[in-house]
């Protein structure tokens, strides 16, 4: 029989429920059964997600600039940090997997719980709406927020080359792309590479164009 309290929130639709915690492995294992996998309502959480944290973010640091914004979201929103969600409210556990992916470890993989709260996120958005949705997120991720904002928010820059070194690759790589405008109102586009992964910003200077940048790759790579 189905949960339909999940972290606090009782789904009306107990349909909404099965689909969240459901991975196509299963549907492919039981083609008979009339019922989705849980990627279009990953897909509406992973747009809510995105959307809260950066509308608390922007609350929490009125001086913050839109790279230092880009950075901190890229890190509350990336697999590992989501995974840390998703283990934590058992949506692995509850999940529904077919025999062969259960069998080679898949309950246990980052990315499969990091889905499981994404859909989980959206199955509420669906039921209850956005407030309720956004109700939740700040609930459940509250803590993260909270440990990761604790201190003035980091360059973009800066986090992308602790990335970099955390991940074992090379260091950030900057190049300057284009310059336009006249000297006292510079354009700049810059370019940004980590191991071929890459990205470009544009900015009023240089420096603005490179944090444009290492947010967006930032955004990307821990995606």
């Amino acid at each position: 029989m189905i949960e339909l309290e999940i972290a606090g929130y009782r789904f009306k639709d107990a349909g909404l429920v099965e689909t969240a915690l459901t991975h196509s492995s299963y549907l492919h294992e039981h083609p008979d059964l009339a019922a989705e996998d849980f990627e279009r309502l990953e897909f509406l959480g992973d747009a809510v997600v995105d959307l809260v944290i950066g509308e608390e973010l922007y609350r929490r640091f009125p001086d913050a600039t839109e790279g230092q914004l880009t950075a901190f979201r890229a890190s509350l929103v990336s697999s590992p940090a989501l995974a840390e969600v998703g283990r934590g409210l058992g949506l692995p556990e509850r999940a529904r997997l077919g025999r062969g992916e259960d069998d080679t470890g898949g309950r246990g993989r980052l990315g499969l719980a990091a889905s499981l709260y994404e859909s989980l996120i959206g199955a509420v958005y669906v039921d209850g709406g956005f407030d309720r949705a956004r109700a939740m997120v700040l609930e459940t991720m509250g803590a993260l927020l909270d440990a990761t904002t604790s201190a003035s928010p980091k360059s973009a820059k800066t986090m992308l080359q602790e990335w970099a070194q955390s991940a074992k690759l090379a260091l950030p790589m900057y190049r300057v792309l284009e310059m336009s405008g006249p000297e006292h109102r510079r354009d700049f586009v810059v370019e940004v590479d980590v191991a071929g992964s890459v990205a470009r910003g544009a900015g009023a200077s240089k420096r603005e164009a490179q944090e444009n940048a290492a947010a967006r790759l930032l955004a990307d790579v821990t995606k």
